[in-house]
Parts: structure tokens; sequence; C-alpha cells
């Protein structure tokens, strides 16, 4: 009997299903409280039901490395939850070569890496963003997946709600390092704002403080163009039977290494020196 939450003739339970049988890479991306942690959990329960070893890289995982006590006290973070805009920037010149080095060091096709992209913000924008190197041979092909949940605008109202609660009473480690309600209603406006900026519409504090289905899915369409991408419109809350942090199948974390991530400063150093860092993922969006 099957783990998942999602039948397989349920229409999310068949794009997942899909996904995680037919590609090497599977990137959940979308906003913070759109449902991306289950849906996240949901893919690694159904890869490894299908008979592939799960490989998952979450923004946490990436971050921690790059978090040590040396580099928070040069980049500190700018508010309790957040992250320097540095630091975003030195994991985003790690992470294309992460992924070729994932994809070199598992070869077998019985092998898949699921990916949580949070996008905005600049957050593994790279893996979306198309450059002309030998990543892109992989995340630009047939066999990587790009699915974003767009929740619509009732069920955001709830999953703010369970955020908040499980913000303030978190019960696992996952759970706490989730956006802060702060972060989430942020990360919003600043979707919002970008959609205002592509369409010429001059922005509006109280209307453009509230989620939209139809915006949110505007961007995401945008954002995701050069990928291979299914957008799932999602209007109910799914019993997720506990945390959806909690990994039922074995799984295998893919984390940066101690010279990627020295690499990676180098990098940074050279191309945003000093008081630059503070506008190094200003052009996220732009490609």
């Amino acid at each position: 009997m099957s783990q998942s939450i999602f039948s397989d003739t349920s229409p999310i339970g068949k794009t997942l299903s899909d996904a995680v049988k037919n590609n090497r890479l599977v990137m959940i991306a979308g906003l913070p409280s759109s449902g991306k942690s289950l849906l996240f959990q949901q893919l690694t329960i159904l890869a490894s039901e299908s008979g592939r070893t799960v490989h998952t890289l979450q923004w946490d995982d990436a971050r921690h490395p790059f978090e040590t006590e040396h580099w928070l006290s040069v980049y500190p973070d700018p508010a309790p939850g957040t992250t320097h805009t540095a630091i975003r920037k030195a994991i985003g010149f790690w992470v294309r070569g992460g992924i070729e080095r994932w994809s070199t060091e598992n070869p077998a096709p019985e092998n898949v890496l699921i990916i949580e992209i949070p996008i905005v913000g600049g957050r593994f924008i790279e893996l979306i963003r198309p450059v002309e190197d030998s990543a892109e041979t992989l995340l630009g092909s047939d066999q990587a997946a790009v699915i974003v949940p767009i929740p619509t605008n009732a069920l955001r109202k709830k999953l703010e709600e369970f955020r908040a609660a499980t913000h303030a009473n978190p019960r696992n480690d996952g759970e706490a390092m989730e956006a802060a309600p702060s972060v989430v209603r942020a990360d919003w406006l600043e979707t919002r704002q970008l959609y205002n900026g592509w369409n010429g519409i001059a922005d509006d504090p109280a209307r453009d403080a509230v989620y939209d289905q139809d915006v949110a899915q505007a961007v995401f369409e945008h954002l995701t163009r050069y990928r291979n991408t299914e957008l799932l419109n999602v209007d109910k809350v799914f019993d997720t039977k506990g945390s959806t942090f909690d990994r039922p199948v074995p799984v295998k974390v893919f984390r940066p290494t101690e010279p990627e991530v020295s690499a990676a400063y180098t990098k940074l150093a050279t191309l945003f020196p000093n008081a630059k860092t503070e506008s190094a993922t200003d052009d996220w969006a732009d490609y």
C-alpha cells in the first residue's frame, strides 16, 4: 500500500508520479505557503515506491554550509528568518556546479534528484535561468521537470494561517526553519510587484498585499519559461499525516562541500566586492 496521500488516479498524484518516474531532476518551485513542502515530501515517497534511489536538495540544506560562524559574521542575516543577499548569491554560484557533480557521481538511471526551489529573492533562481554551460545540458533537457503549485485564493489564506501556527509552535527542526509569516508576506509582495512592473501597473499597497492566484500563475509561468514546467492549481487542504518534513522513505541529502563553499565565496568577493554584495541579487528575475 502506498504511503502517498495522493492516489494514482488523482490529477496531482499522476503529475507527481509521472515526474519522478520519467526524470533525473524534479524541481518543486513556488512561493512559501503554497504547498511546496507537502509536494516535495510526496515526490520522495512516490519516487522511492517506483524503485528510484532518492536524492534531495533543499534550500536550507544548501544554506547551512554557507552559514558558518565566520561567514555569518561577514554577512549577518538582515532580519530573523532571512538570508543576506551575499550568501544567497554565493549559494547561486555553487548550485549549477553542484548539479553537475551530483550527476557525475550518480550516473545510474535509478537515481533521481528532487530539488526545492524557493525562487523569490533569487533563491536557486540559477536552476531555471538558462546559461550556456554544461549544467544546462541536464537542466534544459527532457530529463528535468519543474512543478509549481498555485494555491487558490481561499486555500492560500488557510495555508498562511497554518504557517503562522507552525511558526509559533514548530513540531520539528524543518518547521522551525520555514519562512516566518513576515517572509511569506514579503515574498508575495515582491512577486506582485514583479507582475506590476512587467505589465505597467502602478503599485498599490492595499491591493498588492493580498495574494492573487492569477498573478502568481502569470509570474511563475514567466519565470519558468525555459524549463519543462507544469503548474498545479491546488484548491484543497490535504491530510498530511504529520509534518511535511517527515521522511517516511530513505533519502540521500545532497549538500555543498567545504571546498565548493570556499570557491563560491571567492567568486563572490571577485564579482561583488565590498558594498556591492548588498545588491548582488537585485536582478534575479531579469532574464
